[in-house]
Parts: structure tokens; C-alpha cells; sequence
């Protein structure tokens, strides 16, 4: 018994000091513990599907790995981007891990991690997350091997397969669950059919897949997790045809899917020979069959359906559905982007990216980052090469990808007058079907805003957050509607260095939650928490893809002004450079390039809504605005007062009324005072001003706002007519606040012409002259580039009009000057207005036709107003409509 006892090596476990033993060890770091048996391995990282997963920023997505065999424990660093630290040293190669050593993640002083011998055999029960379990040796247990990305045919680098763990939801489950396996990222075009990995459709395993979806007590099957389950559907045989089933979000479906994007009854499946016949059933979002939008169409074996995040594809005659939650691979390959006239802004630019990463885009002003971002999101496809989603040409699918990729603009895309809670609940109100509850929209509200951190800020004024507060408040924006691939554009552009960090921390938090993240920046201060750093050169080249930390040293340089001013002064040796080195090999993969091709032309995005349902959103969140904006709207208010007060300033004491002749002049010809001509010009032009002054600003203010909706498929139509309708409203308030205030001391006109009431037609002509300028506004907020232009332009426009109303000076007879006129809301409201006044009568010497005492010119002129205002909002609906709004 001695000599057995003595025989059994035991070294004990102090702190983080390591013991030996036959026994089994406890890995524990942050709270979280899993055993690691003899033979055994623990992958260590921030990864969902690592064994022990680390939440500090300081850790790679797969950091490092602990291997016990018998009593030698062996530490290997995973290629991470902070190093891990054995007693204090960066260690380069596998180090076995002694008595008394201290193991640390990302840093001399990052998370530590700590060891305790255990029993052998004994049970650990240590409360784990799915992400925390052990890979075990056992073959049966271990995942199928990922395939590869595909390499040249001129590489010399042997293709290595990539073991994968389990999911962590297949962990958590009581029973093994089979794998979805990995896809090519870039598929070969002669790639043979039998290989299980089907480029653009919906790849399996190629054997049968046992796993069921789950059945409800009320008999319906429910859509779970990214595991293939197996519909209880049966298409039938070959030319036969079953019983109609049902997809959508209803409990009365067949098949329900727990998505919000997709409508309530969405989509209708009809077994026929050997697949189904689809159906849309007019879902909002869309039904997409292999990528594109349908009505109806075949689904065939290994045809791909998608309703929301949900996919479904026909295999081995089962009809086998899965949910897209993200961890998405990634690929550019080969992307270039040239001019018409043959400039190249983007050259030769390919990259492979894992699911959950962080990539940052880097380089110096004009290295074509923008155009990168577009181009990967498919806003502005690249004239050469393709982007790869999970294996998907985006290109070719992008009316179904791109409700998977969130886009966060460098300006903030929320009205900075309501409160955070408002402005997300009128994003989804815009985003989701209008089938969609309120109540499970406003649910979707709340978890955006836990998982970010900014619920306790849900009644704060957007105005009123900080710069990286506001930057997490248009990220929300996307989180919506839960996109795979979320891109931003200089997030922490004007942030101090506080700001800055917790905005790329943020972004740290949202990869490893599931997605895959892009940033474009020029700060390089934070870069250590991604995982990849894409620079580019002048030129749109590629001087260096890879880890963070390995920068500067590729470049010889000691900090990352002196790489900036490197690449700029020699892009093209910059790209030489890096294609030649092995860094290219490590980290690129080789992704193919393909035939030339053009890229497809893209579609308007599907509307979520109906019009009439955008209208009504839009024009509740404008009047939110609108009320929420005190100064704003004071202004708004105190306007036609002020304007009514100048009115009242014009001499004499019978306003509109007629008026007694003062006087005869040469040849005894009666003349009276101008008090009616100056008071219709300080009405009408008071009516410009009030509609002009209201709009001029409101496109070009909200430009970066409706250029995001528009992409997630807001109506123009319905985004200008919500416009229009509030300030029609508005316009008519303040045009009877205006002449009821300039009545009180200026009589109205004796008699009216065609509603019975003199000062009712008065107000309507003024109502409808500021209704036309607020037309005219909005088309002059179109074209201006930014909201400084807008107050010459609002100068101009009131100037021209008060000079061819035709008070000041006759226009009347005066070729090409009345004609010109005739295009401006200020002739046509004061010849309404001068109408009913009957100036002709009371002024003698005025001949202008247009101002003659008849229910014929007054209809005319209120006619000629609201054409105008048609004409005025047809061109601002084609600007809006355009690919490219300037």
C-alpha cells in the first residue's frame, strides 16, 4: 500500500500554482471552471464554442489551449493578438506549465487562470454555460472536420482541415445533435457534386439527418436554433401532391417560425413531385427562393427558401429547416472597384473572416475605405470579384442578405429630439411588418437596449447622451431586426480617447455575442481588441491583413504614424510587399477569384409596411420631433404672429376694405392709398417665408437618416407624404393665426368671391401659398449639400418671389419676366388673394388680369397653387427615388 501510495505523483495546486497528479484538474478563470481529464485539451478565448470562455477584451476569439498528459501539463498560445504570459514572459511555443507558475490571458496583468487537482474519475459538478464544456478524445464525439478555404491552384501550401468543436447549444442538449457542416467559403467552379458542400444552396451532411423539429401540444412544428431539423412534412412521391402547408409567425401555421420579420402568414408550401410549389402569401419582408424575392416558385432538392432567419431546402425527399443565427463566415475575394474613366479605387482586395470577429479597416485618407464598406455591404457592388456570406454570393442574393447586415453610418442616423426609447420604437414600428404586435415590437426595444447597456437611459433626449451613448444608440438601430454582419463607419470619429475605447469595447461585446463585425477607423489606439486589422494603401491595395499585435513589426516601424506615412509614400510596394510575404499565405487563405462578370443590378428593398402604414409612423415620429423641439417650436408659433404684427404696420386704417377716393388727380382720374397692395404683399410673402422657412432644412438635415431607412425599405413615397401632410397642417394653423391676428386691425374685403366668407378665402389663399413654398423647400433641402447652404438659398427664394408677386412692381405684359412668374407659389397666392380683395376696383390704375374680382381667377390661382405643389414634390420624389441622392 506504501509503495502504490508512494508511487502516485502528487503536486499540490496553491493559487495558481499547478500540481501534477494522476488525478484530474480544474481550469478556472472569471468564475468559470471546467475539468480537463488526462488526454484532454481546453481551448481558452472569447469564442462561444472555446471550453472555457473569457469575457475580458484583452483575449482572442481562440486564445490559448491547456493539455494534460498523465501529469505533464502544456499551455500553447493560439496565435492571439495580446500574447499569453507564463510568469510574466510572452511565451512563443508550447511551455510546460511548473510548480509555482502564473498563467495569464492577453497581458502581465490580464485574467489569470487558475488550477485544482480533482479525484480521478470523480464527477465535477461545477455549474457550467453551454459554451464550458471539454472536447472529448472519443472519435465518435468529435466534430466533423471544417472544410477549408479553398486555395490556388499555383499555392504550394498544403490545404490543412480545421477542427471544429460543437456548438455550444448542441453542448447544452441531452443528446448528441448532428453538425451542420462548415462550407467553402469560396466554392471552385469545377468543384465536384459529391463532396457535401454545395456552393450556393443549403449544404447537409450527406448522410440522413435524424434530428425532428419539435411538435407543440397544439400540433404545429416550431423552427429552433441553426441545427437541420427535419420537418414532420412529407412532399410525397414524384408527382403527387398532399396537403397545402403553412410558414409564418402565427400559431395557425403548419410551421411557425419565432422570427418578428416574418408576417404572420407568410408563405404556403404544396408537396409536388418530389419538393414544393411556394407561395407567398404577402408577407412584407419577403419569400426568397436560392436568393431572390418570389411570388411563387419550385423548391427542389437543394434549393435554399428563406422566410426571415429562417431556411429551409429539400434533402433526401425531407423537408429540413434551421434558424441563421449568426457566426457567419466572411469572404472578400479578389475585390476591385474601377471608375468609368479607369481609376481604380479599390485593387485586388481579398480576405477571409470567422464568425464572431472583429475587423477593423484602417489606412490614410483615400485608400478607398468608403468604397470598401460599400462594396461589402452590396450598396455598391465591386465591378470585379465577389463577397461571400456563410458561402453565399451576396451579390447574387442580396435581396435576401440584406436583411442580415446592419450598416452604421458615420452620422448618427436618430432624431436627436426624442428620447432613445422613442426613436428605437419607431425604427421597429418601420422595420418589422405592421402585423407585428406592438407589444412584441416594443419587448424587441427593451432587449437592444439591456444588451447594450442604455436602458436607463430608454427616457433620455438622444441631444442629451454622449457622443459614444448616441453611437450605441444608432447601433441599436440595426440590432433590431438581429443582423449577422453589422458594418460601422468611423464610429468613434470626434470622440476623446475615454469614448473611443468604450465605443470599440462595445463593438468587442456585439462580436462575441454572434456576429461578425466591421469598423472603419482611423483611430488606432483600441485596435488591440480586434481580431483582424485590414490596412489599405492609397489606391484601394492591401499593405497588411492580419493580427493587431504583428503590425508594426511587419512593418519594421515603431508606431503606426510611421506605417501610415510608409504606405502612402509607396502603395505599390506597400501591396507587393505583403503579397510576398508568408503572411499572405497565413491569414488570406487564397481566396479564388472567378470569371469576370457584371455585377446584378440591384432591387429597391422590400417594404416592410404598407404605405399607408409608413405614412402613419412617419407622421407621428415628425410631429414627435416637431413637439419635442421647444425652440423649434416656439418658433414656429411666434412666426405668424411676428408676421402679422409687421402687417399691421402698413399706414392707414381700411385694410382690405374699399375705400373712399382721397383725392382726383391729372385729367380727374380718382387714385387712393396702396394699403391694400402692401398689406397682400406682407400676407402673401409672410406665407412664403412661413413655408419655405419651415422645410429648408428638413431633407437635408435628415439626409443620413433616410439614406439607412431607405435601405431597410422605407417608402420615398410614403417618407415624403408624411412630410408634406404635417406641414400642410402646420401651414394651415399659422395661416389662420396670421390673418385672424392682422383682422383685429386691418377690416378684411367687403365681399367674397366663392365660399361666402372673405377673410375664409383670404386664408385659404395664404394656406395653400405656404403649402406651395413648403413644396418648394423641401425640393431647394434636396439639393443643397449641407444645412449652411440652405439659408442662402431660403434668401434667394423669398427675394425672387417678393419681386414677382407682382405688389411691388407690375409683372403683368413683361415677356419672359410674368412667364417666370408663373412657376412661383407668391403670383399665384397674391393674385388669389388680390381677387378677392377686388384691387382691380378699389385701384383704378391696376389692370393686372389676374387680379380681377372673379370666381374664375380665384379658382385658378388656388389651382395653379396646388399644381405647383405637385410639380415642386414630384421633382423632390425623383431626387429621393434616385440610386444616388447627392
Amino acid at each position: 500500500m506504501h509503495m502504490a501510495a508512494a508511487s502516485l505523483r502528487r503536486i499540490e495546486y496553491i493559487g495558481a500554482a499547478v500540481i501534477a497528479t494522476n488525478f484530474s484538474v480544474r481550469v478556472s478563470c472569471e468564475g468559470r471552471t471546467v475539468p480537463l481529464e488526462s488526454g484532454q485539451t481546453v481551448v481558452i478565448g472569447r469564442g462561444l464554442d472555446c471550453d472555457l470562455v473569457i469575457t475580458d477584451a484583452l483575449a482572442s476569439r481562440r486564445h490559448a489551449e491547456l493539455r494534460l498528459d498523465g501529469t505533464q501539463l502544456t499551455v500553447t498560445d493560439r496565435g492571439s493578438s495580446n500574447g499569453t504570459f507564463l510568469d510574466g514572459t510572452r511565451i512563443s511555443a508550447p511551455m510546460a506549465v511548473g510548480p509555482g507558475s502564473t498563467l495569464r490571458i492577453g497581458g502581465a496583468a490580464g485574467p489569470e487562470v487558475r488550477f485544482q487537482a480533482a479525484p480521478s474519475g470523480a464527477a465535477i459538478r461545477t455549474p457550467q454555460t453551454p459554451a464550458q464544456g471539454v472536447r472529448t478524445p472519443s472519435a465518435s464525439q468529435q466534430p466533423a472536420p471544417a472544410a477549408a478555404v479553398s486555395l490556388p491552384a499555383h499555392s504550394q501550401r498544403p490545404q490543412q482541415p480545421q477542427q471544429q468543436t460543437q456548438s455550444a447549444r448542441a453542448r447544452s442538449t441531452s443528446q448528441p445533435l448532428p453538425t451542420r457542416e462548415r462550407k467553402q467559403r469560396v466554392a471552385l467552379p469545377s468543384a465536384p457534386s459529391n463532396t457535401g458542400v454545395v456552393f450556393d444552396r443549403y449544404s447537409l451532411p450527406s448522410g440522413p439527418i435524424e434530428q425532428r423539429a419539435p411538435i407543440t401540444p397544439s400540433g404545429h412544428a416550431t423552427v429552433t436554433g441553426s441545427t437541420p431539423q427535419v420537418m414532420p412534412v412529407d412532399p410525397g412521391p414524384a408527382g403527387g401532391h398532399g396537403g397545402a402547408i403553412t410558414i409564418g409567425r402565427g400559431l395557425e401555421n403548419q410551421i411557425v417560425v419565432d422570427d418578428l420579420l416574418a408576417s404572420r402568414q407568410h408563405a404556403r408550401l404544396v408537396p409536388s413531385h418530389g419538393g414544393y410549389d411556394v407561395q407567398d402569401l404577402g408577407s412584407r419582408n419577403g419569400t426568397y427562393v436560392n436568393g431572390q424575392r418570389i411570388m411563387g416558385a419550385h423548391l427542389g432538392e437543394g434549393d435554399l427558401l428563406a422566410v426571415g432567419h429562417s431556411r429551409f431546402t429539400v434533402r433526401h425527399g425531407q423537408l429540413v429547416a434551421s434558424v441563421d443565427e449568426g457566426d457567419v463566415n466572411f469572404v472578400a475575394n479578389h475585390l476591385s472597384f474601377t471608375l468609368p474613366e479607369g481609376k481604380k479605387l479599390l485593387d485586388d482586395v481579398s480576405f477571409a473572416l470567422e464568425g464572431s470577429s472583429l475587423l477593423a479597416i484602417i489606412g490614410p485618407s483615400g485608400a478607398g475605405k468608403s468604397t470598401m464598406l460599400k462594396a461589402l455591404i452590396g450598396s455598391q457592388p465591386a465591378t470585379e470579384g465577389e463577397v461571400y456570406y456563410d458561402g453565399r454570393d451576396l451579390y447574387k442574393n442580396f435581396q435576401d442578405l440584406r436583411h442580415r447586415i446592419g450598416v452604421v453610418p458615420q452620422d448618427d442616423v436618430v432624431h436627436r429630439q426624442l428620447t432613445v426609447q422613442q426613436a428605437l420604437r419607431f425604427a421597429a414600428e418601420l422595420r418589422f411588418p405592421d402585423d407585428l404586435p406592438a407589444e412584441l415590437r416594443n419587448r424587441r426595444v427593451d432587449e437592444v437596449m439591456a444588451e447594450l447597456g442604455l436602458t436607463e437611459h430608454a427616457h433620455t433626449r438622444v441631444d442629451k447622451l454622449s457622443g459614444g451613448q448616441r453611437k450605441r444608440t444608432s447601433v441599436l438601430l440595426e440590432l433590431l431586426t438581429q443582423p449577422s454582419l453589422l458594418f460601422l463607419d468611423e464610429p468613434t470619429s470626434g470622440l476623446d480617447p475615454g469614448l473611443d475605447k468604450q465605443v470599440m469595447q462595445t463593438l468587442r461585446q456585439l462580436a462575441d455575442g454572434g456576429r461578425t463585425v466591421g469598423v472603419i477607423t482611423h483611430s488606432v489606439a483600441n485596435l488591440n481588441v480586434c481580431d483582424k486589422v485590414l490596412l489599405l494603401a492609397p489606391g484601394g491595395k492591401v499593405a497588411y491583413f492580419g493580427p493587431p499585435n504583428e503590425m508594426l513589426s511587419f512593418f519594421g516601424s515603431a508606431d503606426f504614424a510611421d506605417v501610415f506615412t510608409s504606405v502612402t509614400a509607396d502603395p505599390d510596394g506597400a501591396q507587393r510587399r505583403f503579397k510576398e510575404s508568408p503572411l499572405e499565405d497565413e491569414q488570406v487563405e487564397g481566396p479564388l477569384s472567378a470569371p469576370r462578370r457584371e455585377p446584378p443590378p440591384l432591387e429597391k428593398p422590400p417594404r416592410q409596411q404598407s404605405i399607408p402604414s409608413q405614412l402613419s409612423t412617419l407622421a407621428r415620429r415628425h410631429v414627435r420631433v416637431i413637439l419635442a423641439d421647444r425652440g423649434y417650436s416656439i418658433f414656429m408659433l411666434l412666426l405668424p404672429i411676428a408676421l402679422a404684427l409687421v402687417a399691421m404696420l402698413v399706414p392707414g386704417s381700411h385694410g382690405l376694405k374699399q375705400q373712399p377716393p382721397l383725392g382726383t388727380g391729372p385729367g380727374q382720374v380718382k387714385f387712393h392709398t396702396t394699403e391694400p397692395l402692401q398689406l397682400l404683399v406682407f400676407l402673401i410673402i409672410g406665407a412664403v417665408f412661413m413655408g419655405t422657412a419651415a422645410t429648408i432644412r428638413e431633407l437635408v438635415g435628415e439626409r443620413a437618416i433616410y439614406h439607412r431607412e431607405r435601405a431597410v425599405g422605407l417608402s420615398p413615397q410614403a417618407y415624403l407624404a408624411g412630410k408634406l401632410t404635417i406641414f400642410g397642417v402646420l401651414n394651415l394653423l399659422q395661416s389662420i393665426l396670421m390673418v385672424g391676428l392682422v383682422s383685429l386691425r386691418k377690416p378684411m374685403p367687403d365681399g367674397a368671391i366663392l365660399f361666402g366668407s372673405p377673410m375664409l378665402e383670404i386664408i385659404i389663399a395664404c394656406w395653400l401659398t405656404a403649402f406651395a413654398a413648403a413644396s418648394l423647400g423641401l425640393l431647394l433641402s434636396s439639393v443643397v449639400k449641407t444645412s449652411e447652404q440652405a439659408m442662402p438659398a431660403l434668401v434667394i427664394s423669398i427675394m425672387a418671389q417678393l419681386a414677382l408677386c407682382g405688389g411691388l412692381f407690375p409683372v403683368n405684359g413683361r415677356i419672359g419676366l410674368e412667364q417666370f412668374s408663373w412657376l412661383t407659389p407668391a403670383r399665384w397666392g397674391y393674385a388669389g388673394s388680390a381677387a378677392t380683395t377686388d384691387v382691380r376696383n378699389i385701384l383704378a390704375s391696376q389692370t393686372d388680369p389676374l387680379w380681377k374680382h372673379s370666381a374664375g381667377v380665384f379658382i385658378l390661382s388656388i389651382v395653379m397653387l396646388l399644381v405647383l405643389a405637385a410639380l415642386y414634390s414630384a421633382v423632390t420624389q425623383w431626387r429621393l427615388t434616385r440610386k444616388a441622392v447627392d
